[in-house]
């Protein structure tokens, strides 16, 4: 890949890199993505009725988070939308294909859209101060959040011989989203979560716009109701592992949830995870050994409510 440079990956190397990132950005390449474009004269009215942001938000050279719901306001898939000219570019995890092309079709009665696959794009993703330095700075790019920061995404096609920082470690990213709360489809987020356990209301979700499948229950919940659980993050004490799938345990051993995703903080030694438990639990969290039974204890992170 031309300029592009790949770090090595180490502890130490990948402590460093840890490190860097946390503190001024960094670059890495997307893994793969689904790419779904909606054309026709009636693309933008359409996916406008059926997403949970209002698209006359969406900036051109921007990408808006955004959900698409069953009608009792649960997940069907998570989007990233980017507006290309008259037509409406999505982006979901592969996993989505099939349920996402479905989830688009089910409602385009008399409407003029037409839905097709697009071929996904090798690309990266700046953030951070790195994002807004350097060369790259100047280049044609997508503005989007990734990692709870501004950044820019940049197709590789487009790079040239252009030098960019070295590429973060997959592993490295994986740590910075678990440390920053935030959900990825496939683990934390799924077909029975509802938006606001997985603090995606946050996010996206806009409250002052108008209707579309699972509004009703989306705005229940924010004037009236509370969901039953909360998505937090989670630590170890250094050189305690955590595993995917671990249970989480109150301080009597009952079981409160389980974690979903894990990651380790090279730079410390500790590990990192993320965890749905209920909203009125406020005790100790344990990890337990499915293997041995042995309880370790869990710091809560503070919740940013950003």
């Amino acid at each position: 890949m031309a300029g592009v440079e790949t770090s090595c990956s180490g502890e130490e190397a990948l402590a460093d890199q840890l490190r860097c990132a946390r503190a001024q950005g960094g670059a890495y390449l997307l893994p793969p993505r689904l790419l779904v474009r909606l054309s026709g004269p009636d693309a933008f009215r359409y996916l406008n009725g059926q997403v949970t942001r209002d698209l006359l938000r969406l900036q051109e050279g921007h990408a808006l988070p955004s959900c698409l719901l069953t009608a009792k306001g649960k997940l069907c898939a998570t989007v990233l939308i980017r507006r290309e000219g008259s037509e409406l570019l999505l982006e979901a995890d592969p996993s989505l294909k099939s349920a996402l092309i479905e989830r688009l079709e089910r409602y385009i009665v008399a409407d003029d859209v037409t839905v097709t696959l697009e071929p996904d794009r090798d690309t990266l993703h700046l953030f951070g101060s790195v994002a807004g330095s350097g060369h790259w700075s100047e280049m044609p790019a997508s503005r989007v959040e990734r990692l709870s920061v501004a950044g820019r995404d940049l197709e590789v096609s487009a790079l040239g011989a252009a030098v960019l920082p070295p590429l973060l470690d997959p592993l490295v990213v994986e740590v910075l989203r678990i440390e920053r709360g935030i959900p990825a489809w496939g683990n934390e987020l799924r077909g029975e979560i509802l938006p606001p356990e997985a603090g995606l209301d946050r996010s996206h979700i806009d409250y002052d716009r108008g209707c579309y499948p699972g509004q009703e229950l989306i705005s229940r919940l924010k004037s009236i109701g509370k969901v039953n659980r909360l998505l937090k993050v989670l630590k170890s004490p250094p050189g305690f592992p955590l595993a995917r799938g671990m249970p989480l345990v109150d301080a009597n051993g009952v079981e409160i949830g389980c974690l979903e995703s894990t990651g380790k903080q090279y730079d410390s030694g500790s590990f990192v995870g993320l965890g749905y438990l209920p909203r009125v639990f406020s005790g100790e969290v344990f990890s337990l050994d499915p293997l041995t039974g042995a309880m370790t204890p869990l710091s809560i992170a503070a919740d940013k409510g950003t």
